[in-house]
């Protein structure tokens, strides 16, 4: 990746919103999932489909650590059981090599992605981009 390239992103993510900030992290767990089911079926590429699922597991556990559980009550506590099924079934698909588990958290990701995203562009820009979670995840790679 070259140096602009990792800038640019840099920036991305520092004047990022928090609802923007939460869309990408969709976005790359997303795009690891996507590869992983590419690599899956090819032995020789297991290495890789472990590096993908991993990190999508990553970032699925970022999602589950920063939900706050007092402000967002049941919903909260419905998102926790979600991811960490989500977790459990990437656990499963990269012991067995399977697709089905990645392809069923696939698509949890993409309706949750696009729920927050329809949120975030709702809410609008009037967030506070300097917001931190106190988070120093690297989503940018």
């Amino acid at each position: 990746m070259s140096d602009a390239y990792s800038q640019y992103k840099e920036t991305q993510i520092l004047t990022a919103t928090p609802g923007k900030l939460l869309v990408m992290l969709y976005d790359g767990a997303i795009n690891a999932l996507e590869k992983t089911i590419e690599l899956i079926g090819d032995k020789q590429f297991y290495d890789k489909v472990n590096s993908n699922l991993i990190k999508a597991q990553e970032i699925i556990g970022e999602l589950l650590g920063s939900l706050d559980m007092e402000v967002g009550g049941e919903f909260a506590k419905n998102l926790q059981s979600l991811y960490a099924y989500m977790i459990k079934r990437l656990m499963e698909a990269n012991f067995e090599k399977s697709v089905q588990p990645v392809e069923e958290v696939l698509n949890y990701m993409k309706e949750l992605r696009e729920a927050w995203n329809t949120a975030s562009q709702k809410m609008g820009h009037n967030a506070n981009p300097n917001n931190s979670t106190g988070s120093n995840f690297n989503i940018s790679g």
